[in-house]
């Protein structure tokens, strides 16, 4: 009893709860209201609100807030999906409600009922007061059970309190799970079910099924047909100011630089006078006035790398194919801070081109990839492996007239491949 009091003081009010998160969760959830997503994140920690933004950003589906405040809590989004399809959150929801009301409905009552009169005698001799005393004879202390006989409810208080109480005890069917619901201690929960006269009923429903609970009362409603929902009026959309001088700059470099990439050259022509594009520092102060240089800077970075990783580390077909020179793709790639990489990447293919297997996979790529092997300054290396092992097969032919088909057969060439090589070597 003492810890659920602490917590329930402990919990943060719903109304201080981040708006950001709120905002986020209502995006990944359809139809919750905003008091109940932040009734959902109210008894989140910061770990656990820090844990809900990363699960967030996942692509699961199909949960509510009180099935993201799980998976904040550690839960799996599989057990969560799962408990969010059985209903199980909502009858927890409905849960709480009830035991909110009881508790509400509980204290209403307590605070109209009639006060005790100050000098009103005590009767120690009723047989109720002497079995809890514990004495058959003149025992002058108060019975425990007479207090809460004496103060009496109204009739219909009392009979909806004690159909709420039998309420709880048919849906967690055990008495501590309902006092820990109502927040009150076990002693305090059968002292108000002997007040009621309804502790033996509330007790075998604990044991018994749902027989045995009498049926809802039906509540008196609107009496006639069911009125058809009509839609709301839409509201007016709301007016957004005019971009600012700013804001509409961005948005003309951002449509360009979606446009032509974040390619220096044609920025350069499309943003320059005719005849006279702008240089790259006047280019550079254009985005960053616009609040767009690490944008132009991360679209730069990643379009380098994929150019270089597409023409095999070539730097001239990288350079032709972003309208510059060697020299400025090199000095880009600096300022860019990728120049190591680039060069890893070319120590990375220039390994992959010595480990070739002999003789198929050596021999395709000297006969196929010479412009490649070229720019990563391997060839020649290459060149003079392939001549020197092909020359000493060449030479246990002993000039055969079948001598090309017999070393296309040995290096596993075709007869194209075997002319081809022939004629790079130069073999006689």
């Amino acid at each position: 009893m003492y810890f659920s009091k602490v917590r329930a003081l402990m919990t943060p009010d719903p109304a201080k709860v981040d708006a950001e998160l709120v905002a986020l969760l209502r995006g990944r959830t359809r139809g919750a209201e905003e008091a109940e997503l932040r009734a959902a994140l109210a008894p989140l920690s910061v770990a656990e609100q820090k844990t809900l933004r990363k699960a967030l950003r996942s692509g699961a589906r199909g949960l509510g807030p009180f099935g993201w405040a799980d998976v904040a809590r550690g839960v799996k989004v599989e057990v969560a999906q799962a408990r969010e399809v059985s209903g199980y959150y909502a009858l927890q929801a409905e849960r709480d409600v009830r035991a909110a009301l009881v508790k509400g409905k509980s204290g209403a009552a307590a605070g109209a009922g009639p006060k005790p009169r100050a000098n009103r005698p005590r009767s120690t001799s009723s047989p109720v007061n002497s079995a809890v005393s514990g004495s058959d004879h003149g025992d002058e202390r108060p019975a425990l059970a007479e207090t809460p006989a004496k103060s009496r409810l109204p009739r219909d208080a009392s009979s909806r309190r004690a159909q709420d109480l039998l309420g709880l005890f048919a849906y967690h069917r055990d008495a501590p799970l309902v006092a820990r619901a109502l927040r009150l201690s076990l002693s305090d929960l059968n002292t108000e079910l002997d007040r009621l006269k309804i502790r033996r009923q509330a007790f075998r429903l604990t044991r018994g099924n749902d027989r045995d609970l009498a049926s809802a009362p039906v509540e008196a409603g609107r009496s006639g047909p069911p009125k058809r929902r009509r839609p709301k009026p839409a509201e007016a959309p709301a007016v957004e100011p005019p971009p600012s001088e700013k804001d509409a700059q961005a948005q003309a470099l951002k449509a360009l630089l979606s446009e032509v990439g974040p390619r220096r050259a044609l920025l350069s022509a499309r943003l320059g006078a005719a005849g006279a594009p702008l240089s790259d520092a006047a280019l550079l102060a254009r985005f960053r006035a616009a609040g767009l240089e690490r944008e132009l800077s991360l679209r730069e970075r990643d379009l380098i790398r994929a150019l270089w990783a597409k023409h095999k580390a070539s730097e001239a077909r990288v350079a032709a194919e972003l309208s510059c020179t060697p020299e400025e793709l090199r000095r880009i790639a600096k300022e860019r801070g990728v120049d190591r990489e680039l060069a890893a990447l070319r120590d990375k293919l220039r390994r992959d081109a010595r480990r070739a297997k002999w003789p198929d996979g050596r021999i395709a790529q000297v006969l196929h990839q010479r412009d490649e092997l070229r720019e990563l300054g391997v060839l020649e290396e290459l060149d003079r492996e392939v001549a020197a092992r092909t020359g000493v097969i060449w030479s246990t032919l002993g000039g055969k007239r079948d001598a090309l088909e017999l070393l296309g057969k040995k290096l596993r060439l075709t007869p194209a491949d075997a002319v081809r090589l022939q004629r790079l070597l130069d073999l006689r």
